[in-house]
This record gives C-alpha cells, sequence and structure tokens, in this order.
C-alpha cells in the first residue's frame, strides 16, 4: 500500500540504529537514507565535478578553486564565489515541457533576467517567449561575457552590469530600459501584466549570511514577495510573473508541505500568489520526522495533482519523475477515492524503516541485541497503532458535529464532550493529534489552503550534477493575484491598512497554536469578541469550524478568505487602535516569535539591498 515509504529518502539525520548493532546486522546492508539538507558548510571537491561543456569551461575558470590563506594570489580570478549555475540543457528542456504552453502569452514581453550567470537558462528562455527586450542584469557581467557572447548578439537583448538585488540599481534600469511600461502601482485592483517577465537566480552555496538571515537570497525573496502588496519594483507594472531559482533547502519557507511549516511566509505567500508552483527540485520524498503529516493526505493531493496533469496533457520527462509520482502511478485502484479521515492516519516514521530491517535481519540471523531492538521497535508499532486509531475517531466525530444542527444542545454536548476527549490524551498524544488535526483542516476544504495542495503538476527531479558547483536547486513560478485592498500597501496610500496587516501576521503566526479567537483578542483587548462577526471561521463549507474550545480553528490553520474577514472586523470595529498604537503594542513582543525567520523578515526593508 505504502510503496514509497520503502527506502524512503529523508531529512533525518539521527541514525536509525544504536551504534552497538553487531557487525553482522551492519554488513546485512544498512538503510539508505539521504539528507534533504545540505549540512555542508563550503563547497567541497566532490562539488567541483563538471558534467558538460558549459560546466567544464566554468571550471576551467577557476572561480571556485580553493583560496590560498592571506594574500590573494597574483591573477586571481574575481567575481562571487557562492553563485550557482544552471548547466543542463537537458534540465531546460524538460522544464519547458511544463512551462512552455503557460509561457506562450508572454511570447514578445520585456524579459528582465537577474543574475544570468553562464546563461543556459536565460537562452532557452529566450527562445521560448521570444522577448522584444532581454534585459540581463550581472555584477559579475565581465567574469560570464564569454558565456553569453551569442545571447547578447540578438535582437532586443542588452546586458547591464549592475545588481539586480540591489534596489537602487534594479529600479535605475527599469526607468532606463521599461519607460514605456505604463506605472499601474495605484490603480485600486491591480491586473495582470503579461507584457512583463522575471527570471532570477537566487541561489548560492555556500550561503551568504546577511543580517538577521541565513542567506540573502531568503531575504531578496521575501522583498521580492513584499514587492507584491507594495505594487513596487518590477510590480509598479501590474502583476507580473517571477520565475526565481533557490536553493532546495529554501523553497520550503514559501511552499510547506505540513502544517507545521505554515508559517508567516507561506500564509504571505497564500495571500499574494494566484500561484506558486514548484517546477523542478530535489526529489525527497519524506519530511523530517518533526514535520510529517499523515500519508492519505500526501496520496489524495497527489491523485488530485495527477488528474489536473492528466486534464493539461502533462507528463512528467523520461527520468524526471519523482518518487511520489512513481509510488502513485503504482497504485491507481485509489485513485479519486477519499482517503484522508477515511483510513487510519499512517505516519512515515523513521523507525518503520528500521523496524522492517531488523525483522529481515533477525529472520535470518537471531542474535540477543536484533531481539532486544526488535522488540523496542514492535512495542512503539503497537502503541501508534493504537494511537492512530483513536486520531482517526476523532478525526470522524469532529466531522460528523460539523454536520449537526448547530446551536441545539445535542450539539453543545456533543462539542463538550469532543473537546474532553482530546485533552484527555497524553501530552506527546494530544501535540499529535493537534496537528494531525491541522494538517487534516487546511486540506479537507473545497480548495485546500495550502499552495502545495493546490499544485497543477509534480515537480521535476533535478540532479546535483546539472548544476555548478553541484547543488541541486529548485524552480519556483509565480504568479501574483490582486490581493484583499485591506492586505496592500500602495504608494501614496496613508490608510496604512496593508502595513497593518502585516504588524498583525506577525504576531498572529508568533502565535500560531492559539484558537482564532484568543488570537484575535490578542492583537488588541475586546477584538476577540467579534469572532462571530467573521462567518467563515465557523463555516465548515468556508474552512471553518463551528466547534470551541479544542476544536475552534486555530490561528496557523486558517485561510486567506478568513484573514480578509478578520481585516473587515478590525477596519469597522469603532475601538480599532491607530496604526501606531498598534506597532507599539505588537512589536514589542518581538521575543514571543516562534519563527526565526519572521523576526529577521522585519528587517529585511531596512537592509542595504533596499533602495
Amino acid at each position: 500500500m505504502f510503496a514509497r515509504l520503502r527506502n524512503a529518502r529523508t531529512a533525518l539525520s539521527r541514525p536509525l540504529r544504536p551504534a552497538n548493532m553487531c557487525a553482522h546486522a551492519r554488513a546485512a546492508g544498512p538503510s539508505q537514507i539521504r539528507l534533504a539538507t545540505n549540512t555542508t558548510a563550503k563547497v567541497t571537491a566532490d562539488m567541483l565535478k563538471p558534467t558538460g561543456q558549459v560546466a567544464e569551461e566554468l571550471n576551467a575558470v577557476g572561480l571556485w578553486k580553493p583560496l590560498m590563506r592571506g594574500r590573494r594570489r597574483k591573477g586571481e580570478v574575481m567575481g562571487d564565489r557562492n553563485r550557482i549555475n544552471i548547466t543542463s540543457q537537458t534540465l531546460c528542456d524538460d522544464i519547458m515541457t511544463y512551462l512552455a504552453p503557460s509561457l506562450e502569452r508572454h511570447r514578445g514581453c520585456d524579459l528582465i533576467d537577474i543574475n544570468p550567470g553562464a546563461g543556459v537558462w536565460s537562452r532557452k528562455l529566450h527562445e521560448v517567449v521570444q522577448p522584444r527586450k532581454h534585459i540581463l542584469m550581472d555584477k559579475d557581467a565581465e567574469l560570464y561575457a564569454p558565456f553569453l557572447g551569442d545571447l547578447l548578439a540578438k535582437d532586443g537583448a542588452v546586458m547591464v552590469p549592475k545588481s539586480g538585488i540591489v534596489w537602487t540599481d534594479l529600479n535605475n534600469m527599469l526607468r532606463e530600459h521599461l519607460a514605456e511600461q505604463p506605472d499601474r502601482s495605484r490603480d485600486p485592483t491591480p491586473e495582470r501584466n503579461d507584457t512583463v517577465l522575471v527570471s532570477v537566480n537566487l541561489s548560492f552555496y555556500p550561503p551568504k549570511p546577511f543580517q538577521n538571515f541565513e542567506c540573502v537570497s531568503t531575504m531578496v525573496l521575501y522583498q521580492l514577495m513584499s514587492s507584491i502588496r507594495n505594487s513596487s519594483l518590477f510590480q509598479r507594472y501590474g502583476l507580473v510573473r517571477m520565475l526565481v531559482w533557490i536553493n532546495d533547502d529554501g523553497k520550503r519557507k514559501l511552499l510547506p508541505r505540513t502544517i507545521v511549516r505554515r508559517k508567516r511566509s507561506a500564509f504571505e505567500a497564500e495571500l499574494s500568489c494566484e500561484w506558486l508552483h514548484e517546477v523542478c527540485g530535489k526529489d525527497v520524498e519524506v519530511e523530517g520526522r518533526t514535520n510529517l503529516r499523515d500519508e492519505w493526505i500526501n496520496i489524495e493531493s497527489g491523485f488530485e495533482v495527477l488528474r489536473r496533469m492528466r486534464e493539461a496533457g502533462l507528463t512528467p520527462p523520461p527520468g524526471r519523475e519523482t518518487a511520489t509520482y512513481k509510488s502513485l502511478t503504482a497504485m491507481p485502484e485509489l485513485a479519486g477515492k477519499r482517503l484522508a479521515g477515511v483510513e487510519r492516519p499512517h505516519m512515515s516514521r523513521p523507525w518503520r524503516a528500521e523496524l522492517e530491517q531488523v525483522e529481515a535481519e533477525y529472520s535470518a540471523w537471531p542474535t540477543p541485541d536484533l531481539l532486544d531492538r526488535l522488540k523496542k521497535l514492535r512495542f512503539r508499532d503497537r502503541y501508534d497503532t493504537e494511537d492512530s486509531a483513536v486520531y482517526l475517531d476523532l478525526l470522524q466525530q469532529r466531522e460528523a458535529l460539523f454536520k449537526m444542527p448547530r446551536g441545539t444542545p445535542e450539539f453543545r454536548e456533543a462539542d463538550a464532550a469532543w473537546s474532553r476527549r482530546v485533552m484527555g490524551l497524553k501530552k506527546n498524544a494530544s501535540k499529535e493529534f493537534i496537528t494531525m488535526r491541522d494538517n487534516y483542516h487546511v486540506f479537507r476544504q473545497d480548495q485546500p489552503a495550502m499552495l502545495w495542495d493546490q499544485r497543477t503538476y509534480e515537480p521535476l527531479a533535478v540532479r546535483a550534477e546539472e548544476f555548478f558547483p553541484n547543488v541541486p536547486c529548485a524552480l519556483l513560478d509565480f504568479q501574483p493575484r490582486a490581493m484583499h485592498p485591506l492586505t496592500r500597501q500602495p504608494p501614496g496610500d496613508t490608510t496604512h491598512a496593508g502595513d497593518m496587516s502585516d504588524v498583525m501576521l506577525r504576531f498572529w503566526f508568533g502565535h500560531s497554536l492559539q484558537p482564532a479567537a484568543h488570537a484575535m483578542d490578542g492583537l488588541w483587548p475586546g477584538f476577540g469578541d467579534l469572532y462571530g462577526t467573521c462567518p467563515s471561521l465557523g463555516d465548515p463549507a468556508a474552512g471553518g469550524s463551528p466547534l470551541v474550545d479544542e476544536g475552534q480553528v486555530c490561528a496557523r490553520a486558517i485561510n486567506a478568505r478568513q484573514w480578509g474577514e478578520i481585516l473587515e472586523a478590525f477596519q469597522n470595529w469603532p475601538f480599532r487602535p491607530s496604526y501606531t498604537q498598534l506597532v507599539g503594542r505588537l512589536v514589542v513582543d518581538d521575543h514571543d516569535m516562534e519563527d526565526g525567520d519572521d523576526e529577521a523578515k522585519a528587517s529585511a526593508s531596512g537592509s542595504v539591498v533596499s533602495s
């Protein structure tokens, strides 16, 4: 049934078996576990193995050779040693089997190409969209000039030897080269502008720390997202599509696959994007052990994606199929079925692979050490089975309560009984069920709340050798949408509506486990009393819950529509504080923030890359 769980690649870094495992057991064949994140602090020799002509030419440049201690070598190549280049023409060709149909509407556009590097991706993008202008921005233009000669010889192509992620330079370029594009930043409802397309390479290794950010690319990505809300940068011309290459590790911040990782940045992406697709990336099948969700949700979500792919006529090129895609196509009998909340929850726990292996090893060669470990694993498996049966019953009771007439004594009694049962769970089981409840809640909506579950195709699998240095990267496809008016902060707006939404979200996701009514009251005393004026919060058909206490929607599980209603209630509240008062109350509690990235994000607007 769960074919995809065998030999699963995982983010787990701890060993699956104790160090004192007998020699025979170790020799029997360890589990093949690969890391989802790269913990190496520097580029190693293994990452500098060129594959293909472009990679060999980049390697010959000598930029990535280890630096000598002390002074720079005479004649040493100057350039950004942290940059990662896309070097595989085959990868770019395969990507276009997914993107080419939707890129057709951009044919003849103005293409802004930031950090093109060796130009393999830029050349392919130019071929597909045939831009009237192709404006390349790269501070290392001289270094990459030998790679870009044929591209720059094309009509409309020009190189601006400035950094495209220094906003002063970018804004100057926009004023000079896109002067004919009308400024639509003050339009009350922005519209999509297909005559501009943006491509950015933000892939760096090792990560380049900047201020509170683990990598400058994370900060730039946040600012690109903020430009949608502020109608700044190229978003001043309308809703402009962005194709962004980023380190594979960074994609989960905006495109999480579980409620645990659905932080403020991911929610803002849901507010501001019609879609956010992972076009390609590293194939990691199992999330870290603290970030799991019910496999039945993953399977049901995956089959919905396969349905959308069939309708769009999309099929991954051979060799680009992810493990998820392969396992889904191997069990077609489950397609179209309601699985999550029907089948007993199943988590891809790391010890399951160990249990299977130890069972086989003990059968082949029984030893006291193996027997001791086997007993512990079987004990854990039995308790996990019992817990999951309880979780399923609670989820099904919750759904049954949603269908009962509200306001009746029977409903109130059943609601209270359900909450008592949840509160009666042991500590670890309670935490696990709350996570399972919220994962189930954001998925089981007419349109799943998380962008990952809205995807129209499975990502293509990339290989490290398709980049130089050999560090796998991901391509994200952003299509901005017209945001709720109270979440926007266009130029000249003195109401501070968008700024207030931003400050409120910062507090909200710092208290993400609170029930929504409590989180509302935390925004400003008394505001929680307006919970009932936000109808979607209590409506299961709109992603809400009519239950109270343990059954109420918690802060991290709300959707974009519900946030819009909360903002409207706040704006219409007679006791609404001023923007200055709100900032003074909420920003003081920075130390309460659960997500360090959000604290760093707050400083992004003051960084040196801002104009």
